[in-house]
């Protein structure tokens, strides 16, 4: 990267903007700008100019004429004449002469020659501000205030102008040439205006530059306050657009807080800078001192002082020191200053006495003049002395450790500000300007605790010879150098926003540019300087290199295909990369940029490998050796991936036969079948899908060779021999499992799938370096990642990993029988971990085929193939296979018994892969289980995680992982228990009355005895039984909305024999799942007196109102089950594990757990039972005014809170009689309210007198839920102690109510108060009369009751037939009733008379 001149913005009608501010060159014809001098080219050495010489060169014309060359020079140098001002941020441009004053702000015009916007300057405002003929402009600058606004806080608000004038104003105007104030701060012309802005701290300790504005007189120098000043110039706009509004000219401005100086020992001021506010160190105190005079006393803290920079005459330089808070002046100056104003008031009042100065009062009694301050005299602490050199101006560097000035003898000055001496001087810059570059280095992500550092780049334009240039502060070079126009203005801007502080100026952007070059075209540019120029050489050469290497990152990146162009455009810029750290990077950026070939690559690497060995041995350091070593690693990376892709596209794929895999695998055909079988099996299983959408994401894959080269990480060695080779190549630890899976695919697909002669694959991977070990765990895991394997791929995979085996050490992998070698141990545990059971399954038997091979154990074949007459011998194989109920055959292969009968021990490795690949085996029969889905059930119901096995899994998961994975797919894919056993789904289907589907079932039942026998410790039913209830109960603990996951669990439940089992499940999934819900359902109603809102209840419980009922009818049924459970006794089952899975280690398995459970109390289980039934009953009939907790005594309620296992003292039958009494009122209103249900049940069809159910209505409602009912509150009355007489007499009547007789009449025999009843039930016959009486015709109900008895009339007329349920009865049930009601009333009841007369009424009826 080098520097550049940019241009930043466009002055929109140069044209007019000349012809206003001079408007004497308005008739000029010559309007063209000035060409540029390209004589001088700024690579040659100028040597040292003089006087002569620079007048000679610049005296010479632009053009051919003299006339001609005068116009132009005269035209085109008004730029320079002008006074200008730019603001930091960009926002504001102002040009004066003489008195007139042009305000440019940015205006956004789209461009008709140019595709882009361009940014245009255009004038808001131009005019005169001059308030007599003899004033005009002399100093420029405008100044951002911040915003003080939340929504951009530190950001400008506005710009204001200071306008310096040669009457001693100072006028500052908006940016719209609105006048905000005007002061005279003194009597002489202004001659500079700056101004010093808040600027942070760079490093600990140094003080914080805080903002004052400087305004240079001849002789004067005043410092006004920043904050004071910002406050002010608030205050004033706020009163400019109060008066603009309301129509009023008077503005009062505010105060200004400012300090007036006058420099002493100091000829003339020309310019002036401060260096902010300075402490020195206590040695220079005592020096200074010391010089001063050695009687003085020190001060113990050394003074802060703002130091300020003069240039002019008299000395060139000057260092003055303004102590802050300084003393009062000495007596003698306070004298001196007393008696020049006494004698200055007695001259004015004898001139007036004796008439002198008449005439000046006169005439300046018309303008009040302001009233001046005096000037505090600041002495000259040190300076540069020089009497014949006149200083014209002088700039500070940002950080304030440099000050550079011109003068009148055409030189630069670099001055170093804490020394106070000239370091560096540059000559032959006759009217140059001067400004600085402040660059900071770029930050990065992991340089974030490391200070940024910054450089500073002095900026000169040389007018004369029309060059700018660059050079690095200190010492430093020059950096660059650009031809520009000789009529240029350089604009060094060194303030930045005012009103910012530590807190606002953290984000904000203060300045836009620190410097700008103004041509006469009217463009302004900038110039832009990166940080690596101001580095040493040894650093610059990385940088450089650095700087080539993101150049490479650019043009790989802008380029999407490769091209001659391309390579050549990225190997000259590789070649031209000088360390060897940053080319391997640009090596690395090539090699993984997808749209590169191989060829492409090989190309930039030879070329590479080629410059290196022309270095020669002797020269090469050892990063040039590891980088060729790396070089050539990559080559060969390259070459293998060639070579695979041309295997890969030009193999044919080839069929295998049984007899071919027995062969290679040393199996019998049996054994073949079988491994043919389990992988059928496997593969004929359709997976249960998941529901919904799902989210796929794109496969990361090896499809280019920059993907190919990425899987390897390269290694060279320090020092390269004949043995050890260039380096190693190794795996990639970060590879991805699809990474992984498509890098064997490439590797090895070949092989694998198209039986491509294994040699030439295998010498084409070796080719590459990489070690055999890592070859083979990729071939296996390669293998693994796919599960769609089948046998027909077995012989590529025994042929490949037979090839990796034979080329290592025969020593390490049968060195000893009794221990397993280290080199399997890798292929083992990845077969282990891997949860593709079937790929693993098939792995495994290769990989013991192998290990057989290397100790030489393969059985042998006979030379010629058997008959097929031997081949169907039954004495051959007296296994079968195909039945697959037995083990597996292939881990009893013939020589592991021979070498037993042998009386030799069968090796260790053969053992581990015997015992794995049964392992794999038995997990192959779950993985197909898993596969499994109810019949009907296309998708997943719980939708769950997929849930994958894997020996690694299953051996840490604890001893009852089996049955645990295989209970959670059950409750994954909601499978019920008639799914999975063919005797309860006959039994279902007997209870149901209709007959299912078998057929559809049959691959569950089948797969689900497979596993039983496979495991017939792990899945015995009660072991099974138990864990799929838990799985369920956690099911719904995770949604507890859905409830039929908690019936299912107790569905489940209810079918575990072992009542101690079952006893412990329901205490583990009551103290886990149940207890908080249910308790807080009681602790609501309690609180609410009736079924809780559905709000409350999603709240408290987590349920919807809705699934409430279903939830305590759960419930109930819960306490049935584990109160059964505790009824019955039996012992403590022992649990087993099969042989092959004796080395599980992990947690306690479920049923182990649920064992060691306490034994539950049942007393305090029939209490929970009763407030089950009633939180059931409330919620099931709706019943308000109700508080289930209310109906328990105090033992009860204490009950209610403790573990099932607890024996707190338990409620009596002896219970307070009002608690009684609201027992006996809730479950007469439950029966009520069953009756009621049973009626809605049961709706009255359209045919005359059928308002009685049928004998099939009957059976149906005493076995629906309503018709249960009664019973139900007939045995909790009972537990209560309650009189179930009562209670009985009020189900007989609701019965009878709701024309329920014949169920009525099941319970009447069972009542023992026959009177009572007698009478309840004449009235109810009374009113099924009356009803009748009233659908009679007038004429004939009149004739009726004219022959009844007149009691009995008027007993009639007071009966309500309206609080019958059912009062349209047959005539018969209304006999019937009023038969029964004599039986159960004596002669001697008042109330038999009635019911005869009534007996013969309805003989009538």
């Amino acid at each position: 990267m080098s520097c550049h001149l940019l241009p930043l913005v466009q002055l929109d009608d140069i044209t007019g903007l000349r012809d206003f501010l001079f408007p004497e060159l308005k008739a000029t014809a010559d309007t063209k700008p000035d060409q540029e001098n390209k004589g001088d080219s700024w690579t040659e050495d100028w040597g040292e100019w003089d006087e002569e010489t620079m007048d000679t060169r610049e005296s010479t014309p632009d053009t051919d004429t003299e006339g001609e060359g005068t116009v132009h020079a005269s035209a085109s140098k008004w730029i320079q004449d002008c006074q200008l001002a730019i603001s930091p941020t960009a926002d504001l441009i102002a040009i004066s002469n003489k008195d007139k004053l042009v305000l440019m702000t940015p205006k956004y015009k789209a461009d008709k020659d140019a595709d882009d916007e361009v940014t245009r300057y255009c004038t808001v405002w131009s005019g005169s501000v001059a308030q007599n003929t003899s004033e005009f402009v002399t100093s420029l600058l405008c100044l951002p205030l911040a915003s003080q606004k939340m929504s951009t806080q530190g950001a400008p608000d506005w710009t204001c102008v200071l306008v310096g004038l040669s009457s001693g104003f100072v006028r500052i105007y908006t940016e719209t040439g609105a006048l905000l104030l005007s002061q005279k701060l003194h009597t002489e012309p202004v001659q500079r205006l700056k101004c010093n802005t808040y600027t942070p701290r760079r490093y600990l300790g140094i003080a914080e530059q805080h903002e004052e504005l400087l305004i240079l007189y001849v002789t004067a120098l005043v410092t006004i306050d920043g904050f004071s000043l910002y406050q002010a110039l608030k205050a004033c706009r706020n009163q400019v657009a109060r008066a603009t509004a309301s129509g009023e000219a008077s503005l009062q401005p505010p105060p200004l807080a400012y300090k007036k100086w006058a420099p002493q020992d100091m000829e003339t001021i020309v310019d002036m800078h401060t260096t902010g506010v300075h402490t020195p160190n206590p040695f220079d105190q005592m020096v200074l001192a010391s010089i001063v005079s050695h009687k003085n006393s020190i001060r113990p803290a050394p003074p802060a002082a703002s130091v300020y920079l003069l240039a002019g005459i008299g000395p060139y330089t000057g260092f003055f020191y303004a102590i802050e808070g300084s003393a009062q002046p000495i007596l003698s100056e306070v004298a001196f200053a007393v008696a020049s104003k006494l004698k200055s008031a007695i001259m004015s009042a004898a001139s007036g006495w004796l008439s002198f100065g008449s005439k000046g009062k006169s005439e300046t009694s018309g303008e009040k003049q302001p009233k001046i301050e005096p000037a505090t005299p600041l002495p000259l602490r040190f300076g540069l002395p020089d009497q014949r050199r006149e200083g014209l101006c002088v700039s500070l560097s940002p950080n304030n450790t440099y000050a550079v000035t011109t003068d009148s003898f055409g030189r630069v000055i670099l001055i170093d500000i804490a020394q106070g001496i000239a370091i560096r001087m540059w000559k032959g810059y006759r009217d140059a300007t001067v400004g600085w570059v402040e660059v900071k280095e770029e930050e990065e992500s992991h340089s974030h605790v490391r200070q940024c550092r910054s450089a500073q780049f002095l900026v000169i334009y040389a007018s004369r010879r029309g060059i700018l240039e660059i050079w690095l502060a200190g010492n430093g070079p020059r950096v660059a150098a650009f031809n520009v126009s000789k009529h240029c203005q350089l604009v060094s801007i060194s303030h930045g926003i005012l009103g910012l502080n530590n807190v606002t100026s953290k984000g904000v952007r203060i300045k836009a540019f620190q410097v700008a070059l103004l041509d006469p075209a009217g463009t302004l540019k900038t110039v832009q300087v990166p940080f690596h120029l101001a580095l040493s050489d040894k650093n610059n050469k990385r940088v450089r290199d650095m700087h080539l290497l993101k150049r490479l990152k650019e043009i790989l990146r802008e380029n999407k295909e490769e091209s001659e162009s391309l390579a050549a455009q990225v190997q000259d810029l590789l070649l031209n990369i000088k360390i060897c750290s940053i080319a391997q990077q640009g090596v690395d950026k090539i090699l993984s940029t997808p749209y590169l070939s191989a060829k492409f690559m090989l190309g930039i690497l030879a070329a590479i490998v080629q410059r290196l060995k022309n270095i020669g041995e002797n020269h090469r350091d050892i990063e040039r050796r590891l980088f060729l070593q790396y070089c050539q690693l990559q080559e060969r990376l390259i070459q293998t991936y060639i070579e695979l892709s041309t295997l890969q596209s030009t193999t044919q794929a080839v069929e295998q036969h049984t007899q071919t895999l027995s062969t290679l695998l040393g199996l019998s055909d049996s054994e073949v079948e079988h491994m043919n079988a389990q992988a059928s099996r496997y593969h004929g299983i359709p997976a249960a899908s998941r529901g919904g959408a799902r989210v796929t994401f794109k496969e990361d894959g090896v499809t280019n060779v920059a993907d190919f080269l990425f899987c390897f990480a390269c290694t060279p060695h320090a020092g390269e021999s004949a043995t050890s080779g260039p380096g190693t190549v190794a795996l990639a630890k970060d590879l991805t499992d699809e990474k992984t899976l498509q890098l064997g695919r490439l590797m090895f697909e070949p092989c694998l799938k198209y039986q491509t002669p294994t040699t030439d694959l295998f010498t084409a991977i070796r080719n590459c370096l990489v070690p055999t070990e890592d070859l083979a765990s990729l071939l296996v895991c390669s293998w693994l990642q796919d599960n769609t394997r089948t046998a027909s791929q077995v012989p590529g995979l025994f042929y490949m990993l037979k090839l990796m085996v034979s080329s290592l050490d025969g020593k390490d992998l049968s060195s000893d029988r009794g221990e397993e070698s280290h080199r399997w141990q890798s292929l083992h545990h990845l077969c282990c971990q891997t949860t593709k059971c079937l790929s693993a399954y098939l792995a495994a038997i290769v990989t013991k085929s192998v290990v057989m091979d290397t100790w030489g154990l393969m059985p042998k074949k006979p030379d010629k193939p058997l008959s097929d007459d031997a081949a169907k011998d039954p004495d051959a194989d007296t296994m079968s296979i195909c039945s697959e109920t037995l083990p597996s055959p292939v881990l009893e292969s013939s020589p592991l018994t021979a070498s037993a009968e042998g009386g030799m021990k069968t090796p260790a490795d053969v053992e581990a892969w015997t015992l794995l690949a049964q392992q794999l085996e038995d997990l192959l029969c779950i993985d197909c289980f898993l596969k499994l889905s109810p019949p009907g059930h296309k998708q997943v119901v719980n939708l769950t995680e997929e849930i994958k096995v894997s020996v690694l899994t299953v051996l840490e998961g604890g001893k009852g992982c089996i049955s645990e994975v295989v209970a959670r797919h059950i409750a994954r894919v909601g499978f019920q228990p008639q799914d999975l056993y063919r005797p309860l789904q006959e039994e279902a289907c007997r209870e149901a009355g209709s007959h299912s589907n078998v057929s559809s079932q049959e691959i569950v039942w089948d797969q689900m005895e497979l596993l039983k026998r496979r495991f017939p410790h792990s899945l015995e039913n009660d072991v099974l039984f138990s864990n799929s209830s838990w799985e369920y109960a956690v099911l719904w603990n995770k949604v507890p909305e859905e409830v039929n996951n908690l019936k299912h669990a107790l569905d489940f439940l209810r079918l575990v024999q072992n009542a101690m089992l079952r006893q412990g499940v329901c205490s583990m999934m009551w103290h886990m799942f149940i207890s908080k819900r249910f308790q807080a359902i009681g602790q609501l109603m309690e609180k609410v007196g009736k079924v809780p809102k559905d709000r409350l209840c999603r709240k408290e419980i987590g349920i919807s109102e809705t699934r409430l009922g279903t939830f305590v009818s759960q419930i109930c049924d819960f306490f049935n089950i584990i109160m059964d459970a505790n009824c019955e006794t039996n012992e403590v089952p022992v649990f087993n594990h099969e042989p092959s899975w004796t080395e599980v280690k992990g947690s306690v398995s479920l049923v182990e757990l649920a064992i060691d459970q306490k034994s539950t109390n049942y007393g305090l289980l029939t209490v929970f039972n009763q407030l089950s039934t009633i939180i059931h009953a409330v919620v099931t009939f709706n019943i308000k005014q109700v508080k289930v907790l209310s109906l328990f005594d105090t033992k009860g309620r204490h009950a209610l809170s403790q573990e099932l296992h607890a024996h707190p003292l338990l409620p009596t039958t002896s219970v307070d009689s009002s608690v009684a009494a609201l027992r006996k009122q809730f479950l007469t209103r439950v029966i009520t309210e069953s009756v009621k249900k049973m009626r809605e049940f049961c709706p009255v069809s359209s045919s005359d007198n059928a308002g009685s159910p049928s004998s099939v209505s009957v059976s149906k409602l005493r076995s629906s839920e309503a018709g249960r009912w009664p019973g139900t509150i007939l045995d909790l009355a009972d537990q209560f102690g309650l009189d179930l007489d009562q209670l009985k007499q009020h189900q007989v009547c609701e019965l009878y109510s709701a024309g329920f007789d014949k169920l009525a009449e099941e319970v009447l025999v069972t009542v023992n108060d026959r009177q009572s009843l007698g009478a309840q039930l004449l009235t109810i016959c009374g009113q099924r009369v009356a009803y009748k009486l009233a659908g009679m015709d007038a004429q004939m109900m009149v004739d009726l009751m004219s022959n009844v008895n007149p009691a009995l009339s008027t007993w009639l007329k007071a009966m309500n037939a309206g609080l019958l349920l059912q009062a349209d009865v047959e005539t018969s049930y209304i006999q019937n009733l009023i038969h029964q009601t004599l039986i159960h009333l004596s002669e001697d009841h008042p109330l038999h008379g009635i019911a005869q007369a009534l007996e013969s009424l309805s003989h009538v009826l």
